[in-house]
């Protein structure tokens, strides 16, 4: 059995549908609020707002019968900006319900924390972080994920440190970014891209697939505490513009590329303009030679 946290989200839903093509499992699809899941009758449905203590508890309930589940945990404030101007209410969602859920679950097969590049702050151009590298973010969301990063590894889960993810939405009434790039280019609407802030890459069917893979064969493999999970190409917004430009014959002159620095963001809530990861750990683990965006 498999417990999805978030599971409506952009990832959280192309996970589920990993769940369903790649293995022959079962999943609680945990959410904040009540939401319809009618692809299959492999998925049972549970509403939790995990920032309040007795939902979790009933999650946990919940889970008993199943015994040891496959957890990937993707449940967190993940707006950079909302959670700097609200860090108090972030602070319980983030921080405080997941030490709550670790300390529910009486035991789990694995425990999988979805991170991010933001815990690593701001990269030099032309070298990557690597899984030990310092730890310095900019911001308070990527403070909040290395602080969980600690808990879930205190309990014998493992972190992933996701990077930009983009991919068709195939959540419930939520466009992702690549869908409204898309759609401008479409309608002949321009699109105002960041063409100086480039980050580690990937789709969301990959990682939605290789989380998976790697919790079907958790026990076989040596999971470091922590890894970097991404694709082998850093892009800016604007390169990923052009990749759908190219890709779908749509005109280019539509992409408008203007600088990051243009963008002020808030106290606490600051983007890095280099954010490249190291995959090397993932393809030994995985044996893969490269690992590229599908688009």
């Amino acid at each position: 059995m498999y417990v999805i946290l978030g599971a409506n989200g952009f990832l959280g839903s192309y996970i589920i549908e990993k769940i369903l093509s790649q293995t022959v499992d079962s999943v609680i699809a945990v959410t904040r609020k009540e939401v319809s899941f009618k692809t299959s009758d492999r998925i049972i449905s549970f509403p939790c707002d995990i920032s309040r203590p007795s939902q979790i508890d009933a999650l946990a309930e919940k889970i008993k019968p199943y015994g040891k589940c496959k957890f990937i945990d993707l449940a967190f404030w993940h707006n950079i900006d909302s959670l700097a101007q609200n860090e108090n209410e972030a602070w319980q969602t983030n921080i405080t319900a997941l030490s709550y859920l670790l300390n529910s679950i009486e035991d789990f097969e694995c425990f999988f924390f979805a991170s991010t590049d933001c815990v690593y702050g701001e990269g030099d151009e032309g070298r990557a972080f690597r899984e030990d590298s310092p730890l310095k973010p900019i911001s308070r969301y990527g403070v909040h994920k290395a602080l969980a990063e600690c808990l879930v590894e205190a309990k014998g889960g493992k972190s992933f440190r996701l990077p930009y993810m983009f991919g068709p939405s195939k959540a419930a009434e939520k466009k992702h970014f690549y869908d409204v790039i898309l759609e401008n280019l479409k309608s002949g609407k321009v699109s105002e891209l960041f063409h100086d802030q480039y980050r580690s890459s990937l789709d969301f069917d990959r990682v939605a697939s290789l989380l998976v893979f790697m919790a079907e064969n958790f026990t076989n493999l040596n999971l470091p505490g922590v890894l970097n999970l991404c694709g082998d190409e850093s892009l800016s917004k604007y390169d990923l513009g052009l990749l759908l430009a190219e890709k779908y014959g749509l005109p280019k002159e539509l992409l408008e590329p203007v600088s990051a620095s243009s963008f002020k963001a808030g106290p606490g809530a600051t983007r890095a303009f280099q954010g490249a990861m190291d995959n090397t750990k993932l393809k030994e683990l995985l044996d893969l030679d490269e690992l590229k965006i599908n688009l």
